[in-house]
């Protein structure tokens, strides 16, 4: 029992130290997220292909009714060192967590593997953009939202299959599939969508999702599952994978997913005569869409539970190399506008082109 516990106890450490070296290392997040997650990945997801329900969330559970029964099970065993044994579980827990996915946190940034630089603002290239999203946001709007979820997730990933391996991203497998929640009151509640499972890479997605959101938020949480960690460029990939989509009611789903984004960012570049004006362009149906989703979600919101969910959060990104928290989810504008300009201006590319037909 001894030389058992000696030996996991080394195994441990040089985990921990595996997961420490990735994280310094100036390569060794995208030698993970390249080299070992598409296997961990595979695995986890092929396993947990076989269980209908969320095994995240049972997992979680497990761990959380593990971490509170140990002190009480090692007490009445009358087992010596039980905080450093709790201690123990703790690390196990974050070491499955890390070498299961979260050492993508570590890689390298979107900027870096698209090889091309971020744009300092200027009035006129976003008003640029801004113009060409108002149109290709009009011409998406389809009344008719209604999908067939199989279809499209099909859809999105024949695209995401498409995508240069040099992007960084893994390919999607037939057998990983979106579970649903088994808390789903709790995550509703909270203002969560969707999520990716880290332990056992499942992609989990609310259950109230309109047809309407559905594209875009898949497409996100699918791109985590396909070794993304940054919230901006999850957005990234599903607006850029969904527009691309020849389905129409995924068309519109990208614009519409990408529409708070972009006002909340027009918000502080226009002048309030300007964003009115903005306001104004866009067909008033799209806008009505926006405001009942809108308005659905914030019905739902537990106040005291979502701020204390979004300060945690916020505090696990600053942790895990993203120092603006949750701000991190609006700078996609920033990437998508840098892609642009890259194609327009070859001198601003690194030594890659992004495609739009990619």
């Amino acid at each position: 029992m001894t030389t058992f516990k000696s030996f996991r106890r080394i195994v441990l450490a040089c985990l921990l130290a595996l997961i420490l070296i990735i994280r310094i290392l100036p390569f060794g997040g995208e030698l993970y997220a390249t080299c070992l997650y598409p296997y961990i990945s595979y695995g986890l997801s092929f396993i947990s292909s076989f269980c209908p329900w969320s095994l995240e969330e049972i997992l979680v559970c497990c761990f959380a009714a593990l971490l509170i029964l140990y002190p009480l099970i090692a007490f009445f065993c009358r087992r010596k060192h039980i905080l450093l044994g709790e201690l123990e579980i703790l690390l196990w827990i974050v070491i499955w967590f890390y070498v299961g996915w979260g050492c993508n946190y570590f890689r390298d940034s979107f900027y870096e593997r698209l090889m091309i630089y971020p744009t300092d603002y200027k009035k006129e290239t976003f008003h640029s953009f801004l113009d060409d999203f108002t149109d290709n946001l009009n011409k998406s709007y389809t009344e008719n939202t209604q999908i067939d979820k199989q279809h499209v997730m099909e859809n999105i990933k024949s695209i995401f299959q498409g995508i240069p391996v040099g992007y960084g991203l893994t390919k999607p497998e037939p057998f990983q599939k979106p579970k649903d929640l088994l808390f789903n009151e709790l995550y509703s509640q909270v203002g969560v969508l969707g999520y990716m499972g880290p332990f056992m890479s499942e992609s989990q997605l609310n259950l109230e999702l309109s047809d309407l959101e559905y594209p875009f938020t898949y497409a996100h949480e699918l791109s985590h599952l396909l070794g993304v960690s940054s919230e901006a460029e999850a957005n990234f990939w599903a607006f850029s994978v969904c527009s691309k989509s020849d389905i129409p009611p995924v068309r519109y789903s990208a614009y519409h997913g990408l529409l708070a984004y972009v006002a909340q960012n027009a918000k502080v570049a226009l002048t309030e005569d300007e964003y009115e004006n903005w306001m104004k362009t866009i067909n008033p149906s799209i806008l009505e869409d926006s405001k009942k989703t809108s308005s659905f979600w914030e019905s739902r919101k537990n106040p005291e539970l979502n701020e204390m969910q979004n300060f945690i959060y916020n505090i696990f990104l600053k942790s895990n190399n993203f120092k603006d928290g949750m701000q991190n989810y609006s700078q996609v504008i920033g990437m998508i506008i840098a892609v642009r300009e890259s194609q327009r201006e070859p001198l601003r590319r690194q030594g890659r082109a992004l495609s739009v037909k990619q």
